[in-house]
C-alpha cells in the first residue's frame, strides 16, 4: 500500500478513536443495547445547518463495528446509510436497511482521485512582496514598500529624484518621523509639502500592495518557516483567545477596571462570531465536498459543536446554531458598544395636563409632496423630532458563564484549523503529480 495512503488512513483511525473516547460517545453507548457486529456509524456533521451551510452533506459517513461488546477503532469502513441527524446511529448486523461497507483504503483512494486543487488554497504560502507607487512631488519620485528592508531609508534614482523605501503599512506617522530628518536635508523648505504628498502616496500604497499566495506543489510537505492561509488564521484565533482569557481572568478579579476588561472580552467575542465563524462555515462546506478532509478531522468537528451545545444557551426556544450565537453575542455587544447613553430601558414621560399649542392640520397634500408635507403640526413639534431620534440598541442578557465556556468553542476552532492544516498536507503529499 502507498505509504501517504497508509498515513493518512492512520490520520482517519486517530481522528475516529478520539471522537470515540470522548464522554459525549461512551455515554451514548452505554446507553444503548448493542449486539456483536453491529454497525455504529458516526454523522459527517455536527453542527445545526439551516441558514448558514450553503452546502449538502456529504452520502459517505464512517463506521465501525462492535466487537465484544465495545466499539472497534482498528479498522474503519466507509458507507451510505442515508442522511441521519443524530451524532451517532446504530444498525444490526440483521437490519434489512443495512448499507453495504467499503474499506478505508479505497474510500481514501477514490478520495484522493478526483480531490481537485482549489482546496489547496487552504495551505497556500503566503509572502509579502515589493510594490511602489508615485509621491506627488518633485523631489521623490516613488514611495517603495519592502518587507525586507531592514530600516527606513532614502535612496537616489536614476533621474536625480529620490525614492522612499519602508517596511511596514500599519503607522505612516511612524514612517515619517524615521525619514523626517534625512528628507529635511534633501528638499529644506519643501518638507510641509512633501509630508502631505507622503501621506497620500502612503494610504494609495497600502491600498495597492497585496501578498501572494502561492500554491504548494503536488506531493509536497510543509516546510518550517512556510506561513499558510490557514495558519494565519490560526495564529491570529491563537493570539485573539488569549487576550479574551487575560481579560475574564481580570474581570472575574473585580475591581475599578473590571468593566472595562468584560468589554474588551466583548469585543473580541463579538469579532470571532463574525469573522471565525464564517471561516468555520467554510470548513463544513468543505467538508461536504471533500469526504475524506472531514474523516481527518471528524474528532475537531465533532469537539467544536460539542463546545457550541455546551453553551449556557438560556431559556432560549432555538436551537444552538452559528446564527443564534451570533445574535446572542451580538446583542450582548450592543449596549457595551453602542449606547453611549447608559439607558437600559424604554423612558416614559408623563404629559397629563400638559398642554401642547396645536398650530395645523394639513390634509389631502399633493401626491408628489406628501413626504415633504407636515400633517400636523404643534408648538415644539421640532424638538419632539429630535428626542424621537433617540434610541437604544437591542441587547441580549448574558450569563458570565457564557463568557467562560465561549473560550472553548474559541480553543476548539483553534484546534479544528490546526487539524485542517495538517490533513491538507498529508492529502497534499498523496496526491499524484
Amino acid at each position: 500500500m502507498n505509504n501517504n495512503i497508509i498515513k493518512l488512513k492512520d490520520k482517519v483511525k486517530q481522528s475516529v478513536k478520539g471522537l470515540t473516547g470522548t464522554e459525549a460517545f461512551k455515554n451514548w453507548f452505554k446507553n444503548h443495547k448493542v449486539r456483536e457486529d453491529a454497525l455504529v456509524f458516526l454523522n459527517n456533521s455536527f453542527i445545526y445547518r439551516k441558514q448558514t451551510i450553503p452546502t449538502t452533506k456529504n452520502d459517505q459517513y464512517l463506521c465501525l463495528k462492535v466487537k465484544n461488546g465495545s466499539v472497534s477503532t482498528s479498522e474503519v469502513f466507509v458507507a451510505k446509510p442515508g442522511e441521519f441527524n443524530v451524532d451517532f446511529k446504530l444498525l444490526s448486523s440483521k437490519s434489512k436497511t443495512l448499507p453495504g461497507i467499503e474499506t478505508l483504503d479505497n474510500a481514501i483512494k477514490k478520495e484522493l482521485s478526483h480531490i481537485g486543487q482549489l482546496v489547496f488554497v487552504l495551505i497556500g504560502e503566503l509572502k509579502d512582496v515589493e510594490h511602489e507607487v508615485s509621491v506627488n512631488h518633485s523631489s521623490v519620485k516613488c514611495l517603495r514598500y519592502d518587507p525586507k528592508a531592514e530600516t527606513l531609508a532614502v535612496q537616489d534614482s536614476d533621474d536625480g529624484t529620490k525614492i522612499i523605501v519602508i517596511n511596514q503599512l500599519t503607522d505612516p506617522a511612524k514612517a515619517w518621523w524615521g525619514l523626517e530628518s534625512v528628507l529635511q536635508k534633501e528638499v529644506g523648505n519643501n518638507l510641509s509639502s512633501l509630508e502631505s504628498a507622503f501621506a497620500d502616496a502612503f494610504e494609495k500604497l497600502r491600498n495597492e500592495t497585496r501578498k501572494h499566495l502561492i500554491m504548494p506543489q503536488v506531493g509536497t510537505r510543509k516546510s518550517r518557516s512556510c506561513v499558510t492561509l490557514l495558519s494565519q488564521f490560526r495564529s491570529s484565533v491563537s493570539k485573539q483567545r488569549q487576550i479574551y482569557a487575560r481579560a475574564l481572568e481580570e474581570y472575574d478579579k473585580g475591581g475599578t477596571q473590571a468593566d472595562a476588561y468584560l468589554r474588551d472580552a466583548m469585543r473580541i467575542a463579538y469579532n470571532f462570531a463574525d469573522d471565525a465563524i464564517k471561516v468555520l462555515e467554510l470548513l463544513v462546506s468543505i467538508a461536504d465536498l471533500k469526504a475524506v478532509l472531514l474523516w481527518c478531522t471528524i474528532k475537531e468537528h465533532f469537539d467544536i459543536a460539542e463546545a457550541f451545545r455546551n453553551l449556557p444557551w438560556t431559556k432560549s426556544r432555538k436551537k444552538a446554531s452559528l446564527e443564534r450565537y451570533r445574535e446572542i453575542i451580538s446583542g450582548a455587544r450592543n449596549r457595551a458598544f453602542h449606547n453611549l447613553l447608559a439607558f437600559d430601558r424604554t423612558i416614559e414621560a408623563n404629559l397629563q395636563g400638559i398642554q401642547i399649542g396645536a398650530k395645523r392640520l394639513t390634509l389631502f397634500p399633493a401626491y408628489g409632496r406628501r413626504k415633504a408635507s407636515i400633517p400636523f403640526d404643534y408648538e415644539d413639534r421640532e424638538m419632539v423630532e429630535v428626542l424621537a431620534k433617540l434610541t437604544r440598541a437591542p441587547e441580549t442578557t448574558i450569563d458570565f458563564e457564557f463568557w467562560k465556556k465561549n473560550e472553548k468553542v474559541m480553543e476548539c476552532f483553534e484546534k479544528l484549523l490546526h487539524a485542517t492544516e495538517e490533513a491538507l498536507w498529508l492529502l497534499n503529499a498523496g496526491r499524484s503529480r
